[in-house]
Order: structure tokens, then C-alpha cells, then sequence
């Protein structure tokens, strides 16, 4: 496959969204990234705004729906063709309003570089608010079962494709349902097993490695963590782009 750079990013729907995804496009139109996978765009103004910001830089974007909220959160940025994309609802249905709206899901997106083709998956899977993840936790049946139902959808696309899933799993690296996943996909963990964390430490926790990058076996790749520092926003103040790192990866 041809070599790519890839970047996934949850940006944070609050505090400041508009000063920050400002900052973030034009972080991006200075960076190398060829694919970017943002999370957390479900409102219609945030998704507006990095959209109009990034169409010079990132000619070409997939996404789900956009009414009443944008499917998932989910908007994949391309300077590579894209070829076509869709999307696949994976959470169960909710009684809750939010989680109904939200339609988590994977969003494909198929792309062809000098007549090679390869698809990246994007997603964004329920959070365990209660950062338990042991396999007695109750919250775990829910994102258990969610992230099979990613593995079902990456495993119909065609197996003589390259695949990178990238995204926020909000599943730790190190825990046994990432382990899970990679087994039932069939994809790699490109950083490894490497477990360092991409949610920015806060009081009382340290933080895990939930944002996570995966490729086709054989693939090569080589993934790190980025974005960790402040940036200068247009109001004048430092700021960190998100509570999440972006992870990054060049592959092929």
C-alpha cells in the first residue's frame, strides 16, 4: 500500500469548542497527516466550523448524517482521494435521549492513491464512566458487544484491502476487551501493546491508553502519540487542544 500518514483525534465537544477547533485546523493545514479522523463533532456548529477550516487543506471528508446531530461525532479528513464511505450503527438501541441521538457507530471511508486502494475506520464507542474495565464491571457487556459489532463490520470489507481502524474505543490497550477485538477483526495493534496513556492525566487519574490505531496484518506502521503540548489560541491564551492526545501513525 502506499505510505500515509494518519492522525485520530477526539476533539471535545466543550470548554471553548470554537477557539480550539480554530486552532486545530490550522494545526492541521501545517501538519503532514494525508487521513484525519476527528471524534466528538456531533454538534452541527462544531462540525460546520473544522469543515469550513479544513476544506483547502483536506480537499475530501466523510461523515454520517448530519440531522439532528452529526452521526457518532465522526468526520474523516482526506488530501487523498476519496472514494466512498459509510457508516454502521454499533451501539445497542438506548432509552437514554443522548445515546439515542448519538448513533455511535464505525465510519468507512474508502480511499485510492496512484490506483492503490485502502480503507480507514473511524470511530467513537461508548465511555466507561466508571473506568472499570474488569470483566465482572457491568458496563463492559455494553462496550463488549459494541466493539464486535465493529469487528463484524471492518471484517466485511474486502480482505484484499489494506485496513487502518483508528479512533477512541475508550477501551484501555492493555485490557482484555482490546485484546478481544484485535482477535475478532483480524487487524494489529500498530503502537504494539504500548500502553502509555492518550487521555490527558487529571486529578485522581492517570489516565489510559483508550485512542487506538490498528492495521491489515503485514501492514507496516509505526504509531505515536501526539498533540500533548498547548497551543497559542486566537484569543491570545495556551491552551491544550483537547482532553484527549492524538495518536498518529505512518503506515505502509
Amino acid at each position: 500500500m502506499p505510505k500515509i500518514r494518519v492522525l485520530s483525534l477526539n476533539t471535545l465537544y466543550k470548554d471553548k469548542p470554537r477557539v480550539r477547533l480554530r486552532a486545530l485546523a490550522e494545526v492541521l493545514a501545517d501538519s503532514d497527516y494525508d487521513v484525519v479522523c476527528l471524534q466528538e463533532l456531533s454538534l452541527p456548529p462544531s462540525f460546520g466550523l473544522i469543515r469550513s477550516l479544513t476544506k483547502t487543506s483536506f480537499p475530501y471528508a466523510a461523515h454520517g448524517t448530519r440531522l439532528p446531530t452529526v452521526a457518532g461525532g465522526l468526520l474523516t479528513l482526506s488530501r487523498v482521494p476519496l472514494v466512498g464511505h459509510r457508516y454502521h450503527v454499533v451501539a445497542a438501541p438506548a432509552k437514554w435521549r443522548a445515546d439515542v441521538v448519538m448513533r455511535r457507530g464505525v465510519l468507512v471511508a474508502r480511499f485510492a492513491v496512484d490506483g492503490e486502494f485502502f480503507t480507514v475506520t473511524n470511530t467513537h464507542l461508548s465511555p466507561n464512566h466508571e473506568t472499570d474495565w474488569s470483566q465482572a464491571a457491568p458496563f463492559t457487556r455494553v462496550q463488549q458487544a459494541e466493539l464486535a459489532r465493529m469487528a463484524q463490520a471492518i471484517r466485511r470489507i474486502d480482505s484484499g484491502e489494506p485496513v487502518i481502524a483508528v479512533g477512541d474505543f475508550n477501551v484501555p490497550r492493555d485490557s482484555w476487551l482490546f485484546e478481544g477485538f484485535q482477535a475478532a477483526s483480524g487487524l494489529r495493534d500498530a503502537f504494539d501493546g504500548d500502553a502509555a496513556t492518550t487521555f490527558r492525566p487529571v486529578p485522581g487519574w492517570d489516565g489510559a491508553a483508550l485512542d487506538q490505531i490498528l492495521v491489515s496484518p503485514g501492514v507496516p506502521a509505526k504509531a505515536e502519540v501526539v498533540m500533548q503540548e498547548k497551543v497559542r489560541m486566537g484569543d491570545g491564551q495556551d491552551r491544550y487542544l483537547s482532553d484527549h492526545y492524538g495518536v498518529a501513525a505512518t503506515i505502509g
